[in-house]
């Protein structure tokens, strides 16, 4: 598995990305920064977008990406799948004809550019031999994760969440090879973070002590670049798990 990290920041300034994780070159889990990450001949090779929430930071780049291959003449389907909450909010607040067309119905119903799929929680699916299963996480509105597994290799992408000990549970005797979870804001805010959806060095680390195996590799994503300093030192506290925090234009190999 090779994935490009397009975006990994909590928030859109000059020189970082939104999250945006594209798996070898055809599907993408969330798309805040993708079109502004990928060149058009990159673009036109996604196939599939998982969603984990309809928060404007993880769908903004969904129009942009729909218009580009639309206006490259050679126009294909895109399947876009989240649980029935989210795809109903993608296409009332986003795709609505008003915000920007929709394309689930251009150029026409049958051969939309975009199609939304309802998936359901922990059921699995099969996609370009992937096996891919939704797990709900902790955050202000509707939220999951993804676990995608092939063969023995295997790793799970949070999105956004506090912290989710149920869905941890559920997960905790899983070998997986790479956890991408997020860290949002340094310890001190973390009455902010519970209350928003959002995890701190120190939340994170309550999280893993229930994994038994650990990750084996664990990587930091949606950092508010104003606190960056902070919680990198905050999560260099702990000796026992190696962390990277990723940044846009990298690639993660499991």
């Amino acid at each position: 598995m090779k994935i490009r990290v397009l975006g990994a920041s909590g928030s859109d300034i000059p020189g970082y990305h939104l999250s945006s994780f594209l798996l070898n070159n055809k599907i993408l889990f969330d798309a805040g920064g993708v079109t502004g990450s990928l060149s058009f001949k990159s673009q036109q090779k996604i196939e599939h977008i998982f969603i984990t929430h309809a928060h404007l930071d993880h769908i903004r780049d969904i129009p942009f990406l729909a218009d580009n291959i639309i206006l490259s003449g050679k126009p294909k389907r895109i399947n876009i799948y989240s649980t029935e909450e989210v795809i109903d909010d993608i296409k009332k607040h986003l795709l609505n004809s008003k915000i920007w067309p929709d394309f689930t119905v251009i150029p026409d119903v049958n051969n939309s550019i975009l199609n939304l799929k309802v998936i359901n929680e922990e059921s699995e699916i099969l996609i370009e031999g992937y096996r891919i299963t939704a797990y709900r996480m902790n955050h202000t509105v509707m939220a999951v994760g993804f676990l995608v597994e092939k063969g023995k290799k295997s790793f799970f992408y949070t999105g956004d969440t506090g912290p989710a000990m149920e869905t941890w549970r559920k997960l905790s005797n899983k070998r997986l090879d790479a956890l991408i979870i997020e860290v949002s804001f340094p310890n001190k805010m973390k009455e902010l973070a519970i209350n928003t959806g959002h995890l701190t060095a120190e939340l994170l680390f309550e999280t893993l002590k229930i994994f038994n195996p650990k990750p084996k590799k664990i990587f930091v994503t949606h950092i508010k670049p104003l606190y960056k300093k902070t919680i990198e030192r905050e999560l260099k506290r702990v000796f026992d798990y190696k962390i990277k925090i990723l940044q846009g234009g990298e690639s993660i190999k499991i």
